[in-house]
Parts: structure tokens; C-alpha cells; sequence
């Protein structure tokens, strides 16, 4: 059995699962973006900085903006992973509160979308003497004078657990029937969010290309099917990169 962590926090384009036990941390994201342009592109939406893993759902870059800059300036800058998810809300906070004023003005439906959910679910993992997790989902509000905050909602997690914990965005309703039963992870962990994310993305049209997926555990690392190259900018520039439209099936 599972627990339900953060619970179906919407961010349209993006399908996020992470399943975390006393043993592994599995975290896993689909790679399909819509830029500013309209145009779809395959992007890295998990990262590796230091020994820290990083994932993110909602607003990505706008402009000179980009989540993934605030992220490595927090790993940088501290030690315990809850020091790092507070230090990434401290740094985000005003620059992300400038951005979303302009995509009030300029996309008031999207605004809206992001107020009813979440406009950025940020993970961070790491696997060093044991499991350990901090993550957060900023949800902004409108005030009375017309200013936006932001609502922090944060979830840690360190050491054992006594059965397996999960965090999710983008999940589809069908996807969740599956999960809590025993026989969709038969042929293991890996193989069981890798069709978490593959039945999401189908039931989603808004998601898709390659998936990235990290299996920690006590001294490994290891990544399905292997490790994404990206540029600066998180675009994806290694062979692994099939068109993001591209129709996937789901294995049975």
C-alpha cells in the first residue's frame, strides 16, 4: 500500500510520480514542455545537482526566469534537504510572484488554472546513509489590494517508513485505480511507476516524450534507460529524444 503524499496537484503539461520506501527512492517525470513560443520541446524536468536529485511540475522558464537556477542556488547554499526546500522558497519567491503578475495580465485563464492547483511542485531526493525527501507545492493567491502571495505547502520525509509513501502530479483518474493494487507492481518498483507514468501520459495529451526515471538506493544510482543529456536551458540534446507528440503505449 501506498500514502498519498501530495495529492494530484495540476500542472497541465506535466506528468511527476515519486515513490519512496525505506530502501529506494523512485522519481520519475515526463519530458514534454510547451514554450512560450507555442512550440512543444523535450526538456529535463528531473536533474541531477550534487548528490541531490531535483524535479519539477508547473511554470518552467519565462523569459530570464527559470526554477532549475533558484533550485542549484539552494543546494549550494545548505545542508539538509528541508534547509535546501526553504532556502529554494526564499529565492524563488519574489522573482516567481513578478512572473506571475505578467501571466495575469497576459493569461488570466492560466493564472487561473495555476490558483486552483499548484504553479510550481518542486521535489528534491537523496539517497546517502538513508532515504531522504523534501518538497513543496507554491499555490498563489490574490489579495485584497490586488498584490499575489504565495501559499507554501511543504512535505518532508527522512529515514524508514513503515510501507511505501508517494507523491504525485498529473496522474490520470484511470492510473490511480491501478496503483494501491498489489498485482500492478509484480514485476517490480521500476517497472510499476514506469507504467504509472506511461498510462498518465496517453490518458494526457499535454504530456508525453521520453521518460526519465532515477532509482536511489544505498550506493547506486541508477537511471531508466540511462541518464538524459541537456543543455543549459534543461532541452534535451541526446539521441534519447524522439518528437514530444510522439504516441506511446502503454505496456500491459
Amino acid at each position: 500500500m501506498l500514502l498519498a503524499l501530495v495529492i494530484t496537484y495540476q500542472c497541465n503539461a506535466t506528468v511527476l510520480y515519486v515513490r519512496y520506501t525505506s530502501n529506494e527512492i523512485i522519481i520519475a517525470t515526463d519530458s514534454k514542455r510547451t514554450a512560450e513560443t507555442g512550440l512543444t520541446v523535450c526538456v529535463c524536468k528531473l536533474s541531477r545537482i550534487g548528490n541531490t536529485f531535483v524535479a519539477s511540475a508547473g511554470l518552467a522558464e519565462y523569459g530570464a526566469f527559470d526554477p532549475k537556477d533558484f533550485a542549484r542556488q539552494a543546494i549550494q547554499s545548505s545542508q539538509t534537504l528541508p534547509e535546501v526546500r526553504d532556502r529554494f522558497e526564499q529565492l524563488i519567491r519574489q522573482p516567481l510572484i513578478d512572473v506571475l503578475k505578467k501571466v495575469r495580465s497576459r493569461n488570466p485563464a492560466r493564472y487561473e488554472v495555476f490558483k486552483q492547483g499548484a504553479v510550481i511542485n518542486v521535489v528534491f531526493v537523496r539517497f546517502i546513509d538513508g532515504p531522504e525527501l523534501a518538497a513543496s507545492a507554491l499555490t498563489p493567491k490574490d489579495t485584497f489590494d490586488d498584490s499575489i502571495v504565495l501559499d507554501s505547502h511543504p512535505i518532508t520525509l527522512s529515514g524508514p517508513v513503515k510501507r511505501a509513501q508517494r507523491i504525485s502530479v498529473g496522474i490520470s483518474k484511470r492510473a490511480e485505480l491501478y496503483i494501491d493494487q498489489p498485482s500492478f507492481w509484480a514485476k517490480g518498483t521500476v517497472a510499476g511507476v514506469q507504467r504509472v507514468l506511461l498510462m498518465s501520459i496517453e490518458d494526457n495529451h499535454d504530456a508525453g516524450g521520453p521518460i526519465d526515471l532515477v532509482q536511489l538506493s544505498k550506493g547506486s544510482v541508477r537511471w531508466f534507460p540511462r541518464e538524459p543529456k541537456c543543455d543549459e536551458r534543461s532541452r534535451r540534446i541526446d539521441d534519447l529524444s524522439p518528437s514530444c507528440d510522439s504516441s506511446k503505449q502503454v505496456p500491459q
